[in-house]
């Protein structure tokens, strides 16, 4: 991506604009999945949203326990819009705090997380195994944490790693996913992956709101990578990536 205008987030911002949550996840599933991770917590409790993008998770767990939540992430105009729409909905509440910062260098509370979130985002502790790493240490004993990642469906081809940018040990499958959990000490409660629905809801939404933007900006000094970029992504989504990434919800239990 080109430095224009010196802010390396500025395509992922404008192609999540029509998102509410930054990952391929149905409000069905996240119910579910919150239900899991937030009972039994009480107002005392904090709930961690690690690179917490619009905090749309931490907003759902607020407003379906009492928890305390604490959001962080690095992305300034993902943390206004949650904060904008928490006061929308939840006017008088004072339980949430975000927190503009790169996420390991947050203040933490000293008596740690009851449950951390970290969907889509363990790039934010350097990766998977980091996640589950620092989790563990950050948690309260029988803390719960919900981690999402990829996870390769079948072995990629070189073609679409190129487009990713990525390598083929970057992910592994849905089941070693688990069991690197395990191997950390935690507790598999359980798990979900997103469906083909929830992927074409979650790209097609990518695509449409970067291209919609470029109509509307097209005097924008990125506009041709931009372009360029999202095309070939959205191609590289439909020609392999539906067929070989997988997006994995694990939810456990610090031993």
């Amino acid at each position: 991506m080109s430095d224009t205008n010196n802010d390396p987030l500025r395509f992922s911002t404008i192609a999540h604009g029509d998102h509410h949550y930054l990952s391929p996840l149905s409000r069905a599933k996240a119910h579910q999945l919150l239900q899991s991770l937030t009972c039994n917590l009480s107002a005392e409790d904090i709930v961690l949203d690690a690179g917490c993008g619009k905090a749309a998770l931490l907003r759902d767990a607020l407003q379906m326990s009492p928890v305390r939540g604490v959001g962080v992430d690095i992305n300034g105009c993902f943390l206004d819009e949650a904060h904008a729409l928490f006061r929308r909905d939840m006017p008088e509440d004072p339980r949430l705090t975000l927190i503009n910062s790169p996420l390991l260098e947050h203040a933490r509370p000293n008596e740690g997380y009851a449950a951390i979130l970290c969907v889509g985002s363990t790039h934010a502790f350097g990766s998977f195994e980091e996640c589950l790493r620092v989790s563990f240490d950050w948690l309260k004993p029988n803390g719960r944490l919900l981690i999402a990642d990829g996870f390769w469906k079948q072995a990629p081809s070189q073609d679409y790693l190129h487009v990713l940018g990525g390598t083929v040990d970057e992910f592994v499958s849905h089941a070693e996913n688990a069991e690197r959990a395990r191997e950390w000490g935690y507790h598999l409660l359980r798990t979900a992956t997103s469906s083909d629905d929830e992927w074409d809801e979650y790209e097609g939404k990518y695509c449409d709101a970067m291209m919609r933007y470029l109509v509307t900006h097209p005097d924008d000094p990125d506009s041709e990578e931009f372009l360029s970029r999202m095309q070939e992504w959205h191609k590289a989504y439909l020609g392999w990536g539906r067929a070989t990434l997988g997006f994995g919800y694990y939810l456990l239990a610090r031993r």
